[in-house]
């Protein structure tokens, strides 16, 4: 089976990229045919030459506008997945840890569609408090007493004909809601739990995409994926990666903002 891996690595996202596809290789699909499109900016990449890699240009933006621009760089490169039976896509500070395969390929039961829920919020249980889009002006809006699951964009596949499907459904929904002035709470994961909310997708364990420095008793032994810390001072912080500051987090300023929450 051919299964495409989609992941955008614009401007400075480009550091998680080597991990990201050295922990795939070893990790992720092993039985199938994988082959990694790469959405950056970035005039050179490691691995660009690999035959399993194609580079893909997408133009960096401003957060949040380059994560509400998602869906749309991930379905600009539709004339690449002919060839494929599957498509996922992985957050570019994904590491995997241990094997994934066949068990998160959806199958007709599903729809062919897939997500993974955020763990904090499946812990928590309480629907209403889940962090849905809730103006009814968004295309994204879900009211209360609605929905069961709380899903992250930043891992999820399917089928290649639905996910397109889904990633032009998506798209249109935001750019309608950019004509008029509204950008969801949570950008493009609100967009996707809204599709999601009549869907029935195969359900994602949070153990294979969990971030690294959550220590929640019963789920760290089976970890397969990681989250890796984009606030951490090896990548620059947060405000660096999203182009904020030209300033890179200091190890010393990492480490209060971890003590103290407190934000830089």
């Amino acid at each position: 089976m051919n299964i495409g891996i989609l992941c955008m690595a614009t401007g400075r996202y480009i550091c998680f990229w080597e991990e990201f596809y050295k922990s795939a290789k070893e990790f992720l699909f092993p039985n199938h045919n994988v082959h990694f499109f790469i959405y950056t900016d970035a005039p050179k990449i490691s691995f660009e030459d690999s035959k399993d890699v194609t580079k893909l240009f997408a133009q960096s933006s401003k957060w949040p506008i380059s994560v509400c621009d998602k869906f749309a760089i991930l379905l600009s490169g539709k004339k690449f997945y002919k060839d494929f039976d599957y498509l996922f896509h992985f957050n570019i500070n994904m590491k995997f840890i241990a094997p994934i395969g066949d068990e998160i390929l959806p199958g007709k039961d599903n729809g062919y569609l897939c997500a993974c829920e955020w763990l904090n919020h499946k812990l928590k249980g309480v629907v209403d408090n889940f962090p849905y889009e809730r103006n009814p002006d968004s295309l994204a809006y879900i009211p209360k007493g609605q929905g069961k699951h709380y899903f992250m964009s930043g891992v999820h596949g399917a089928r290649t004909k639905e996910y397109l499907s889904m990633c032009a459904e998506i798209e249109d929904n935001i750019r309608r809601d950019f004509k008029n002035g509204i950008i969801a709470i949570w950008h493009d994961e609100s967009h996707f739990n809204k599709y999601m909310l009549d869907k029935n997708p195969l359900i994602i364990p949070s153990e294979y995409a969990i971030p690294e420095n959550w220590k929640i008793k019963g789920y760290r032994k089976n970890r397969k994926g990681l989250l890796l810390d984009k606030k951490h001072w090896k990548y620059g912080g947060h405000s660096y990666l999203r182009g904020i500051s030209d300033k890179k987090i200091t190890p010393v300023k990492y480490w209060i903002s971890k003590l103290f929450n407190v934000k830089y």
